[in-house]
Parts: C-alpha cells; sequence; structure tokens
C-alpha cells in the first residue's frame, strides 16, 4: 500500500488456495514494502492437553514453509507463524493483536454454509484489522493473466481500502490502474453533482498514481461493473455501508457481481468501518489468573513458542531472511579457563556460519580473565578477545558470567546478539542456528532460550540423563512457586540463548549466575510471555560441575527470584535474608564448614550507560570509525 508500509497476515485454510493467495499477498508487498506472516491455526480438539499440539504445530509451520519457498519467488519476505486455539477467528485475531498487523489477506469462501464460511463469519463481521478476501481466478490464469486492475469507486472506509490495495497491485504487478464510477442516471441533479464533486476530489487525491478513469451512467451498476471487470482481469471491491455489521457480502447485491466476475476479485471492508460493540472501558485493576487459566496459557506458549533447530537448518535461508530485514548478528562467546574446548568452538562456528554461510557478522570472545591457554587459542584462529574487566572500566568490573554478558552487549554490533557457552565439547552450528533462527522468522519474539538433552559425564561414562540439576531441584521448582507463566520452559537457565538488541538493552543484567533467571523474570513482566520462545537444541555434551558448585549456583538463583518476588510487592526480601552461605567441606574424614559471601549484583539496562547511547548513536549514524577500536 503506498501511504505506509503494511504488517500484513495471511491465514492459510487451505493448501490448494494459498498458491494464488500468496501470489496477491507478495504482489501486495513489492508494491508497498511491507513485511508479511503466514498464519497457521492449529483448531483444538474437545479433551485434547493443549501442550500436545507442539508437534501438530511444529509439523503446520514446516508445511507452510515449503509452501511459501515453492511458490514464493522471494520467500524472504514472509515470516511463517501457527497459533494454537478454539476456533480459526480467534487464532487470527490473537496473530493480529501480537504482530500488530493492520491487513488480513485470507481466502473468500464464497456464499455457502460450509464449515469455512462459519469459521470466517466471526471474522469477517467484526474484523480486528482491514480485510481482503481473495475470490482467485476461477480459470486459474492467476495475476499473470490480467491485462488490468478495476477499482469501482463507492464510499465510506471500505472504498478507500479497496483504491489503497488496488494501488498496491499496481506498484506490485506493473499493470495499469483503472478507477470506475458508475452513475445511476435516475438520480436527481443536486445528487449527481454531489457524486461528481466527491469523484474530482478522489481523483485529485490520486492525481500521483495516474490511474486510467472510466465514468459511466448504468441503472445496473452491478451490471456495469462486471461488463467493465471482463476488460481488466483483478477487480478490487469495497464492502457496502449494509454489510458493515454481517459477514462479508453475505446476501449483499454485489455477491452476484463476484460470481459473474471474471479473473481475481479482491473484497476490502476496513476495521474502521465496523463500530464497537461496546464502549471501551479502563480497566478496573490487575487480573489475578487462577491455575486453571495459567495452565492454559502455559500450554498454548508451549505448543507455539517452542521450536527445533532442524526447523531452521537450512542456513542459507536465514542469511537472505536476514539480508531482506536488514539485520546483523553478533555471537558472543563467554570463556573462563576454556582452553580444552575453545578452539574446536570458535573454529567450528567461524567455519560453518562466518566463512563458509554468513549469518553471523561478528564472533568475540569475552574472557574473564583466563589463566589457561584460552586467549592463546583464540588468538590463533584470529577471532577477537575482549577482557570484560577493560570494558567500561569506568563503571567498574565484578567477576561472574553476567558481569560478561553486560559487557558484551557493549562490545557486540549486532541487531540480534547471541551467546553459546563455551565448554561444549560436541559443538555443532545448531546451537547457534536454532537460537537465531525463531528471531528472524517471527517478529514478536524478542528472546530464545535453547534447550536440549544434558548426559551427565561419571568419571569416563556417559549417562544419558542426569544433567542440568540446578535447573531441576532449583530454578524450574522456584518459577513454577512465584512465577507459573514460565513454567513451560525446560530449561531456563541454558547458556545457549539469543535476543533482539532492543529487548537486550533495556533488561538489567544480574553479575552471576542468576543472569538467565532475571532476564526470564523481567522479559515476562515488561514485554509478556509471547516475546519468549524456545528450541530444541539436540544433545549437549559439557564439563559437569560438582554438588559444591552447584551449591553456590543454586543459591544464587534463589535470591535473584525473591529480589523479583519483592520488587513486584515492593518489599526487601532479599535485604531480610542471609546473603552468606555456609558451605560444607569433608576432607580427612572430618567436616568442615566455610562463610563465602554469594549474592549477585545488579547492572542497569545498558541503554541507561551513556558510552553506550554515544556509540550507538554513532553506528546508527553510519559512522564506524573509532567504534571498533573504543570497544
Amino acid at each position: 500500500m503506498p501511504d505506509r508500509r503494511v504488517r500484513l497476515l495471511v491465514p492459510i485454510t487451505r493448501a490448494r488456495a494459498a498458491p494464488r493467495l500468496l501470489e496477491v499477498a507478495a504482489a501486495l508487498l513489492r508494491g508497498d514494502g511491507g513485511t508479511g506472516q503466514l498464519l497457521g491455526v492449529v483448531e483444538l480438539s474437545q479433551g485434547r492437553p493443549i501442550a500436545e499440539n507442539v508437534t501438530v504445530a511444529r509439523r503446520y509451520r514446516a508445511l507452510l514453509q515449503r509452501v511459501r519457498d515453492l511458490e514464493m519467488r522471494s520467500p524472504g519476505h514472509f515470516g511463517v507463524q501457527v497459533r494454537v486455539a478454539p476456533s480459526l477467528a480467534q487464532g487470527v485475531r490473537e496473530a493480529v493483536y501480537e504482530n500488530g498487523a493492520d491487513l488480513i489477506l485470507v481466502e473468500w469462501p464464497g456464499l455457502g454454509k460450509q464449515t469455512a464460511d462459519r469459521n470466517l463469519e466471526d471474522l469477517a463481521t467484526d474484523p480486528p484489522a482491514d480485510l481482503l478476501l481473495v475470490r482467485p481466478d476461477p480459470e486459474g490464469g492467476g495475476l499473470a493473466g490480467a491485462d488490468g486492475i478495476l477499482v469501482p469507486v463507492r464510499g465510506g472506509a471500505s472504498a478507500e481500502l479497496a483504491i489503497r490495495a488496488a494501488i498496491g497491485l499496481a506498484g506490485g504487478t506493473g499493470l495499469p490502474l483503472t478507477v470506475l464510477h458508475v452513475y445511476d442516471p435516475r438520480q436527481g441533479r443536486d445528487k449527481r453533482e454531489r457524486e461528481v464533486r466527491q469523484f474530482r476530489d478522489l481523483l485529485r487525491r490520486l492525481r500521483r498514481h495516474r490511474p486510467r478513469v472510466t465514468e459511466l451512467d448504468a441503472t445496473d451498476p452491478s451490471r456495469a461493473i462486471a461488463e467493465e471487470g471482463r476488460r481488466h482481469g483483478i477487480t478490487v471491491l469495497g464492502a457496502q455501508a449494509a454489510t458493515m455489521r454481517t459477514p462479508m457480502l453475505v446476501g449483499s447485491r454485489l455477491a452476484a457481481t463476484v460470481q459473474s466476475l471474471p479473473g481475481t476479485v479482491i473484497l476490502a471492508k476496513s476495521s474502521r468501518a465496523v463500530p464497537a460493540v461496546l464502549p471501551e472501558q479502563a480497566p478496573a485493576g490487575p487480573v489475578v489468573l487462577g491455575s486453571a487459566e495459567v495452565s492454559t496459557i502455559v500450554d498454548k506458549w508451549f505448543a507455539e513458542n517452542t521450536f527445533h533447530s532442524r526447523e531452521f537448518r537450512d542456513v542459507h535461508r536465514l542469511v537472505e531472511i536476514k539480508r531482506r530485514q536488514g539485520l546483523t548478528i553478533s555471537l558472543g562467546l563467554p570463556t573462563l579457563n576454556e582452553e580444552a574446548t575453545i578452539g574446536e568452538i570458535v573454529a567450528t562456528l567461524k567455519r560453518e556460519l562466518v566463512d563458509r554461510v554468513p549469518l553471523l557478522d561478528e564472533i568475540v570472545v569475552i574472557d574473564s580473565g583466563s589463566s589457561d591457554r584460552t586467549v592463546e587459542v583464540v588468538h590463533s584462529l584470529r577471532v577477537p578477545v575482549v577482557r570484560h574487566a577493560d570494558v567500561l572500566p569506568e563503571h567498574g568490573t565484578f567477576q561472574g558470567k553476567g558481569e560478561a554478558l553486560w559487557k558484551s552487549l557493549h562490545v557486540l554490533h549486532g541487531d540480534i546478539v547471541a551467546w553459546c557457552d563455551t565448554d561444549i565439547s560436541n559443538i555443532h552450528p545448531q546451537f547457534v542456528y536454532g537460537t537465531v533462527g525463531p528471531l528472524l522468522v517471527d517478529p514478536r519474539i524478542g528472546y530464545v532460550k535453547g534447550f536440549y538433552r544434558r548426559p551427565l559425564n561419571f568419571g569416563n561414562e556417559l549417562h544419558a540423563a542426569g544433567g542440568g540439576r540446578v535447573t531441576e531441584l532449583t530454578a524450574r521448582p522456584l518459577l513454577n512457586l512465584f512465577y507459573p507463566l514460565l513454567s513451560g520452559l525446560l530449561q531456563p537457565l541454558s547458556g545457549e540463548y539469543a535476543g533482539r538488541r532492543e529487548l537486550l538493552e533495556r533488561l538489567p543484567f544480574f553479575t552471576g549466575y542468576g543472569v538467565e533467571t532475571g532476564h526470564l523474570i523481567d522479559i515476562l513482566e515488561n514485554f509478556g510471555l509471547n516475546a519468549i520462545a524456545q528450541s530444541d537444541l539436540g544433545v549437549r555434551i559439557h564439563r559437569n560441575q560438582d554438588l559444591f558448585a552447584l551449591s553456590k549456583m543454586a543459591f544464587a538463583i534463589m535470591q535473584v527470584a525473591l529480589k523479583r518476588l519483592g520488587d513486584r510487592h515492593r518489599i526487601r526480601l532479599v535485604e531480610e535474608v542471609n546473603r552468606s552461605m555456609k558451605l560444607i567441606h569433608y576432607q580427612n574424614d572430618r567436616f568442615f564448614l566455610e562463610v563465602m559471601d554469594i549474592g549477585d549484583l545488579e547492572r542497569p539496562p545498558m541503554i541507561a550507560i551513556p558510552e553506550y547511547q554515544y556509540n550507538r548513536g554513532r553506528l546508527r549514524a553510519g559512522d564506524l570509525s573509532g567504534v571498533l577500536q573504543a570497544t
């Protein structure tokens, strides 16, 4: 559309109709330069747990991706999403609100009383966004067989939408645009003159688009439109005012015209033309969800927002999507004394995701003061290493993984930032593209956590399960207890995750082991659950820590969860609990206690740091000289 770039949503209800819908959608976006999402809705089966639909949703996504890639010359313009909902209409409504979509493109089901009609009836009666219903060319010729685009001008908001859609199609197809107005010769002189003035005013506004203009006198406007439509091949019609509170055109006078028109017919219905059923009211107060409602929300999130890295193994496609969106991607590798694994990790990811396929725009190792050969190994591979103590030194420095991640956000320059732990002994590119992929294909997602099967090392033996002990014994029980909306996350503490910079730079960072827990709670409370997704990364083998170290980790994570709980209720929970932990040692047949202070400090959001604001401003202005050197 010409006036502003649209966010287009295309629900696919029948695979057979998808090619023609995608043809129209692609033409609209070529003319506008907007963004599009293909949507599949998994309708809930009675009595079946919602979370079981995760496999169905994944298969649906894969099907839509294949359809998109086969049918579209520029598939990178379109993402793919799947919703789980009681009905098609509800799934579309949720997707509209979450994506900020302002235009829906869907197949017109005709005038019958089939299931598809009933599913779309609610959507067409009260659309959550502007609605275009497409009746494809019955002869199968599509847009390529058309000679031009006809838009009969009527009145009202839907007529304006029809004109904008026709202009968008003309820009995307290169076909000539004809604006038609039919006068009724039986009308009085005053009404005729008023119509002429309105039509002339419209033509002045359309002057820069240079449409052809046709004016006719006809006692049967529908017949005149049908005859003119035969000379064009594409007709865009606005819904009549009388149908604004009824399903689109069912029983209207234009229904026969639609049926008789050759080629592609598009029916436009503006959401602005539909008055609200009830006046908007301010919410009475915070909504308290019961356990059943929470369970339903989490199950739905789990089905919709759980991905698998296999969905993104076509890395060339991800690179094309990245390019079309104008994004850059950075990978940060936090490390401390990982000489045994860092070399293979850096070499593999650089070879596969930078040199062979340029998914990553930069890889930077963030070292926390390694005393082994970690830094030397990385330097030998020609990858930058930054000591986190040297970044923003005027703001001090602390020990801890969270501190390294916070400072890495200042060092890395990508629009998307991914992190990966450096103790992995079975490194694979999927540990990166599996977390980056959902961010590239789904704009509503801002943060993706990886999860995996974690074998446990006992000496030289590898047991198939048992890893992630702090996750199962501390983190997940805490989240289930105090933050149940996060209970669907399989591994909230995983070190493989990615996020959009505009979200990450607005998060506080805890300096130690509690950084991931703090992220999830803050994203939930400030951006909503659907900003979070998770991705299956397969199997991850790494160095397992002993119980002594895990005990300290659990203690820090509990403090973060309690601090955020206190922040929510405006009470100082953490200040009133003990920050020191008595650690139990056993040596030479005797026990003794060691007291250790364990507590994560909280770094402010990076967007609040003046040096960061300065560097980001220079990057946005295109001045890279000195920025890389400064960091």
